[in-house]
């Protein structure tokens, strides 16, 4: 499962950028996601504040960015 954090403007809803988190973190991001099943492969999630939180641990880095809202996809 490839994972991707998507940020789109808050004022036009496009897609600003697109994070690709690391492989091998499935279970990580179950975790944090609180999935009790394994995704599709098609699903897009809001992130909250402390998922965002969360995932800015796993990749290293801050993301987060008021003038953004943040989507989680998944992808076979």
């Amino acid at each position: 499962m490839r994972f991707l954090v998507e940020a789109f403007d808050i004022e036009t809803d496009f897609q600003a950028f697109v994070i690709e988190l690391p492989q091998g973190c499935d279970e990580q991001i179950k975790a944090i996601m609180g999935w009790k099943e394994e995704p599709q492969g098609w699903e897009g999630y809001d992130l909250s504040q402390p998922q965002m939180q969360a995932i800015e641990e796993l990749v290293g880095r801050s993301i987060e960015d008021r003038n953004f809202y943040f989507q989680l996809t998944c992808n076979v």
